[in-house]
């Protein structure tokens, strides 16, 4: 998304191991298979095409990565089109490819995959860029350039179960006004047939491209397509907008008849029409929200939010159809809180923009990379790749207050590792003497013996894995249900339920013996399963630890 103006420790579930605390047995489940399917029924998305369990999709934008934005990108050029004609021009195809392919390895690696799946989310917004499958003359480029980067995340992506989006987000000409659509005031898809006729062309290649593809969540065929310089589309600007995406919808169909195709309510619901004016199924409607008048004003933007969530469950109903938050970003927590939960309330989608920013505030899980940006007018491709280099995310600084929020609403428990806070007496649990001795809560600070690595069970309970020992945490029903990390497998013994109190606060019961987990201030704060019922010394914290 472009952006237009600037830009608690909140905590609840399992928040995110993020980005060296990874192991690959934490990541993947089994990849994808027919039964994962996505299709809409009603107002849900469910798998098992359409007839399975519903599945609502929480994710982040994968902002920055096909489609350079300058606000928020390595780049010193305007748009991704002035980017890539500057690359063109100095330096040839091969090396524009060679250059632009070796930046896509480091923006999104392997790694940032696992983070994403840690952090309990389940899917991905790619925005792509027509030069990506097309040259400038309208012939194609080969498969070797187009789908290089996008095979390898949607193969990557289906190990971790994680769905993808794809996301015309940078259409030749723009079919918006602003740099964020790929070039910069120029918005001229709406009046050149040979642009429309290259973008019916392109998603024909897509779709005929993944056409069965169960990763695949749905294809999003224009991002925030406006026909205006920014005001407010009239009822003929509408109407040829849906035209165009009809057209759109047709020739997908033709090439793939089942995944779903998102169409955008934008700027909002009353520049859309409803699905049943051109027959189209299997079909979800996005929206996009940001307060472009005032983005620090709290006021503003929870009024704003209230009135967003009343129009999407209005138009869910009235529409039938699914609805996704396709792109969001608040300048204040609180309200990141308030929205998601709202989503959530509607299983509504969504996904925020983005994954990662180069400046600063809730634009991105990972933010603050100050490291020199390429000159790409006048550096070499030498310069060019090392200066590109240091925006992989080991470069950017953890979001740690914008990440606890989302992991609170990801719908999953998890992988994470963690500290655990015991409110009896706002200490933080550690595993004594590196492990050897029980769990008791007594450390003010976080280091290793107080970190602990959340794993998702299968049955829907979840372990601690202790850092001070590598060792499982167990509920010993041999030492007077102490919990103590020494189990080298899980079993019953370790494993926990988490509950829900509200505010951030979790209680943890122990499937050993059905107790809760106290923090017992009578015996020094060493935690024991116990409990029948739960009180402040049977409520904790369990936040990011990085």
């Amino acid at each position: 998304m472009k952006r237009k103006m600037l830009f608690v420790l909140l905590s609840f579930v399992i928040l995110t191991g993020l980005l060296f605390s990874v192991s690959p047995q934490n990541v993947a489940n089994a990849a994808f298979g027919s039964s994962d399917f996505l299709k809409t029924n009603g107002k849900v998305i469910k798998n098992n095409s359409g007839t399975g369990a519903i599945v609502n999709l929480r994710g982040p934008n994968l902002g920055g990565w096909l489609l350079q934005e300058a606000w928020m990108s390595p780049m010193n050029t305007p748009d991704q089109f002035t980017l890539t004609q500057t690359l063109w021009n100095r330096f040839g195809t091969d090396l524009n490819h060679s250059l632009q392919g070796g930046y896509h390895d480091v923006w999104i690696q392997a790694s940032d995959l696992d983070n994403i799946k840690n952090m309990g989310l389940n899917v991905v917004r790619v925005p792509m860029y027509w030069e990506d499958f097309m040259n400038p003359d309208g012939s194609m480029k080969p498969d070797s350039i187009s789908f290089r980067s996008l095979d390898w995340l949607v193969t990557e992506s289906a190990l971790r179960n994680i769905y993808v989006i794809l996301d015309f987000h940078g259409i030749q000409g723009g079919d918006c006004p602003w740099q964020s659509c790929g070039i910069s005031n120029s918005n001229q898809l709406w009046v050149n047939t040979t642009y429309q006729d290259r973008t019916v062309q392109i998603w024909e290649r897509i779709a005929t491209h993944y056409n069965g593809n169960p990763t695949i969540a749905a294809y999003d065929l224009m991002n925030e397509p406006l026909l205006t310089s920014g005001a407010a589309e009239n009822a003929s600007q509408v109407q040829q907008k849906y035209n165009y995406y009809n057209r759109l919808y047709n020739a997908v169909r033709a090439k793939d008849p089942d995944h779903i195709v998102i169409v955008a309510a934008f700027f909002d619901w009353e520049q859309s029409l409803p699905p049943s004016t051109y027959g189209w199924t299997n079909v979800v409607y996005e929206t996009h929200h940001y307060n472009f008048t005032n983005f620090n004003d709290w006021n503003l933007t929870n009024s704003m939010i209230d009135n967003w969530l009343s129009k999407m469950a209005q138009y869910q109903t009235s529409y039938n159809v699914p609805v996704y938050a396709g792109e969001f970003a608040f300048g204040q927590l609180d309200l990141i809180d308030k929205w998601l939960a709202g989503l959530n309330g509607l299983n509504a989608s969504w996904s925020n923009w983005s994954y990662k920013v180069t400046g600063g505030g809730n634009w991105g899980y990972y933010n603050n990379n100050t490291n020199l940006v390429p000159d790409i007018y006048n550096d070499s491709t030498a310069t060019i790749t090392s200066k590109w280099s240091k925006f992989a995310t080991s470069f950017f600084q953890a979001n740690t207050g914008f990440i606890n929020v989302v992991m609170k609403y990801s719908g999953q428990a998890p992988t994470a590792t963690s500290s655990i806070k015991a409110l009896a007496n706002n200490q933080f649990v550690t595993a004594e003497n590196a492990g050897a001795s029980p769990l008791v809560a007594n450390r003010t600070t976080v280091g290793d013996w107080e970190k602990f690595t959340v794993i998702n069970n299968s049955d829907g309970t979840v372990s601690f894995l202790s850092k001070a020992n590598n060792n499982y945490v167990t509920a010993d029903l041999n030492q007077s249900t102490k919990l103590i990390a020494r189990a080298t497998t899980i079993q019953a013994w370790e494993k926990f339920r988490i509950i829900d109190r509200g505010s951030g606060k979790v209680a943890l019961q122990a499937v050993a013996n059905n107790k809760y987990v106290s923090a017992d201030l009578n015996l020094g704060a060493v935690l024991y399963a116990n409990r029948d019922v739960v009180s402040g010394w049977e409520e904790f914290i369990i936040a990011f630890a990085p």
